[in-house]
């Protein structure tokens, strides 16, 4: 690709990331847009991008046309899931043999990472409530690789999928009982209310294997987040209702922050032992210590790890781990 048609995408891109860490943007402008205008605009402003890459013949098949991806950043679709996979086999959360439950599977970014990880092998079921995500993974992704499979889960939610049929509070999912030795959710309980979120810890420790590992993002709340989102140095600006925290209390999954003593005891009531890895969405400083989930500046996979981790293990019911 030529240097300006590479200077120029790199303009677009920073434009777009700058903005997205603009607590007036994140918190204010956009809440304020229709939901249909806010996603016609995340459309319209990455068609230049996919004309360019499509003209060029610079299109990678297992990776989505930039203004269909709509959730997490765009620019990075195959790095920032390598760097999630790369983190869980680090920590040992996830193995090659490891069977893989992927809740909020989007376009397929986790599951894409796991093929490069892996080569091919291994078993992935991935869910999610955006019937474009389901569609586009099942064409591309299962077709070359049959042991990925997608599900749609037709749940509505006021943001993402506001024709949806069914409750989040009543959807069981679709596993049987020790099923998965990882189940990841990223972006999807910053995007899910109190009772939602109980139910889905529930069916996570449910289709968890004895000392599988939940690796879940959120946007938690604890002395330190709240003073610096407080002092404007964080992306987001929440408003409480409770518990949880959300940017725009109209459409409330447009974004959703929880306080983290309340989140860490409802994954222990279901049996799940926690360690919580802080990011840098509220303009934090003092993130992760613990390797290998240890940011800082200079690490090369900072700029993906903006939401807080809980690293969550099954445990027995004297509280012990199981093995």
């Amino acid at each position: 690709m030529a240097n300006p048609t590479r200077r120029l995408l790199a303009l677009l891109y920073g434009c777009r990331n700058w903005l997205l860490k603009q607590h007036w943007f994140t918190s204010r402008l956009l809440p304020a847009l229709p939901r249909s205008l806010r996603w016609t605009l995340r459309r319209l402003y990455f068609l230049p991008s996919d004309l360019i890459e499509r003209l060029n013949r610079h299109r990678d098949e297992l990776v989505p046309p930039r203004s269909s991806i709509f959730t997490g950043s765009v620019d990075d679709f195959r790095s920032s899931g390598d760097a999630l996979v790369r983190r869980l086999a680090d920590s040992g959360s996830l193995t090659p043999e490891s069977k893989v439950l992927d809740i909020g599977s989007g376009m397929g970014r986790v599951a894409v990472a796991l093929i490069s990880y892996r080569d091919g092998s291994g078993s992935y079921q991935g869910v999610d409530i955006v019937p474009s995500g389901i569609k586009w993974c099942s064409e591309h992704i299962t077709s070359r690789y049959p042991n990925y499979t997608f599900t749609l889960a037709d749940i509505f939610n006021k943001e993402y999928n506001p024709a949806g049929r069914l409750k989040a509070s009543g959807y069981q999912f679709p596993f049987d009982d020790e099923t998965f030795d990882l189940v990841v959710l990223a972006s999807v309980f910053t995007h899910m209310l109190p009772e939602d979120m109980r139910h889905y810890i529930a069916e996570v420790a449910r289709v968890l294997k004895k000392a599988g590992t939940c690796c879940a993002s959120y946007n938690l709340l604890d002395a330190e987040s709240l003073r610096t989102m407080k002092a404007g140095r964080g992306a987001f600006r929440f408003t409480p209702l409770g518990p949880h925290w959300v940017v725009d209390v109209n459409v409330p999954e447009l974004a959703v922050a929880y306080e983290e003593d309340y989140a860490r005891k409802l994954f222990e009531e279901h049996g799940l032992s926690c360690a919580i890895h802080h990011g840098w969405w509220s303009g934090r400083t003092d993130t992760s210590r613990q390797p290998p989930w240890f940011l800082d500046q200079d690490d090369p996979d900072f700029r993906y790890f903006d939401q807080d981790y809980v690293i969550a293990t099954k445990v027995d019911e004297l509280g012990r781990l199981t093995s």
